[in-house]
């Protein structure tokens, strides 16, 4: 008789196991996700596709996407990128992956980035215990490790979560991504807790992703430009929206609280730098009212510890 124990690299239900499975939320997605999902399944076992609540808008694509061999998964209602994403992790376990690539529906990724990834996997000691390979450049703007291991890759404490290839080990070991937050802080967080847990975040080495980052705005402290010199072009700042902005004041709060004690010298960069964005997005605008009013409520939230999605009263203000 047939033995019915499934074989070592098998998922729970006895198929084989899928090395590596890429998950990839989307959110009213344009035209050209067809189009990086096809690049994607040449580099990947299995493309999972999480709709976060888009609604018919996101009829279409899924519907290409289906046809492409993707495994489709739609939630009723919009939750935010960490819920999204644990709805894909989940099924990427449960389908046996030894690895986990996470994807925001807008990155191209080069054709050789999973393939490098696991190289890293591959090469690291037991001593160095990587959990998470990221991306070496955003946009050709490179990462500046912290460290170097022994194995001469370099080594961060954080990283953005578009690009992350993360161990089945470190997912099982540190857990997924935290919900409360919602969207924002929530790389951030998982980095930091997956170091508590003992794994390293490596970069792999040489790889350049395209990801948008969001538009940048003119500075213009209450209206008034400041120009850069000789050029006497406006400066500009990185800008988000006031929804975002209650989002990154209010995680960002949270993360402090939760890490002052044993992190008290990144505690300290944090501050200086959300600080300053938050003074520019409140004084330069654009909708300098809602800035403030999402900031402010941002950081009473973050300082009484409340999370979840933000209040509907505040989203219908801003």
């Amino acid at each position: 008789m047939p033995s019915t124990t499934p074989p070592e690299n098998a998922s729970p239900d006895g198929a084989p196991a899928e090395r590596v499975v890429a998950v990839v939320p989307i959110f009213h997605p344009d035209d050209g996700v067809i189009r990086r999902l096809q690049a994607l399944a040449e580099q990947v076992d299995r493309v999972i596709l999480v709709d976060d609540g888009s609604g018919a808008s996101a009829d279409a694509v899924l519907t290409e996407a289906d046809a492409l061999g993707a495994t489709v998964l739609r939630l009723e209602h919009n939750s935010g990128i960490a819920a999204a994403l644990n709805v894909g992790v989940r099924a990427a376990l449960e389908r046996g992956a030894d690895y986990v690539l996470n994807l925001d529906q807008d990155t191209y990724l080069p054709a050789d980035y999973v393939q490098t990834a696991l190289g890293v996997f591959a090469r690291a000691n037991p001593v160095t215990r990587v959990g998470i390979v990221c991306v070496d450049a955003v946009n050709g703007a490179p990462a500046l490790p912290t460290w170097m291991s022994p194995e001469g890759f370099g080594l961060v404490p954080e990283a953005i979560q578009t690009g992350f290839v993360i161990g089945r080990e470190c997912l099982e070991t540190a857990g997924l991504f935290d919900e409360r937050l919602v969207i924002d802080c929530v790389d951030t967080e998982f980095c930091l807790r997956v170091r508590d847990h003992g794994f390293r975040i490596a970069v792999a080495k040489g790889t350049d992703i395209r990801h948008s980052i969001g538009r940048r705005a003119d500075l213009r402290p209450f209206g008034f430009p400041l120009r850069h010199r000789p050029s006497g072009r406006i400066a500009t700042y990185q800008y988000h929206s006031p929804f975002r902005r209650y989002y990154i004041a209010r995680n960002n709060i949270d993360l402090i609280l939760r890490n002052v004690g044993k992190r008290p010298h990144w505690v300290l960069s944090v501050l200086r730098r959300e600080m300053t964005g938050m003074i520019v997005s409140m004084v330069s605008g654009p909708q300098r009212i809602a800035q403030v009013l999402a900031i402010t409520t941002g950081t009473v939230h973050g300082l009484t510890r409340r999370r979840g999605m933000i209040p509907a009263w505040l989203k219908r203000l801003i």
